[in-house]
């Protein structure tokens, strides 16, 4: 069967049944090619992060060949972060909507520069990483060093401080899973 000079195909997909009807997500540029090495050659690199030209000084080398990192180091240090607590970006900006911008615990709010620390139990996941579903919730700095570390390490007769006490038992990174669970049902 032809409509106006081309052959109609059916085509079938390849996906499973609960990924079809999905968008797609967008095409990467390819950065082996020559068109890359041009751009390094000239001094400024496109970031996959956040899609702004910059210069080369901007980017951490990748290996001993002197090649750029695909990511600027803002990009590249949070995509490490995010990885480190096993969350992604849209639940950390999620976290923050629901915590009104600003500190879980003094309720500061975060105007900027430095990222706010991400919270987690260090009883759950032994080691420097998280699986994910210990995270807590997002802390200011002075918080986390000097507020949370020192009051989790007193002995549970000590812990008598009720704003930490309910942070702990209900934390915001707990209430946002929760509410995401009831938003997919």
């Amino acid at each position: 069967m032809r409509q106006s000079g081309f052959r109609q195909r059916t085509v079938l997909c390849s996906l499973p049944a609960e990924n079809q009807g999905q968008p797609l997500s967008p095409l990467r540029k390819k950065r082996g090619n020559g068109a890359f090495r041009e751009t390094v050659e000239r001094g400024i690199v496109e970031c996959l992060g956040c899609g702004e030209d910059k210069p080369l000084a901007e980017y951490s080398v990748l290996n001993a060949s002197g090649a750029p990192r695909p990511y600027c180091r803002p990009c590249n240090a949070e995509r490490v972060r995010l990885g480190q607590y096993n969350v992604t970006r849209g639940f950390v900006d999620q976290l923050l909507r629901l915590q009104q911008g600003g500190c879980a615990v003094c309720a500061r709010v975060h105007t900027g520069g430095r990222a706010m620390d991400i919270d987690h139990d260090h009883g759950c996941c032994p080691g420097p990483g998280s699986c994910g579903d210990c995270v807590r919730g997002l802390v200011c700095n002075n918080c986390n060093m000097h507020g949370l570390g020192w009051y989790e390490a007193l002995p549970p007769e000590l812990r008598t401080f009720g704003l930490l006490n309910e942070y702990f038992a209900d934390p915001p990174a707990k209430r946002l899973r929760a509410e995401l669970v009831l938003s997919v049902r």
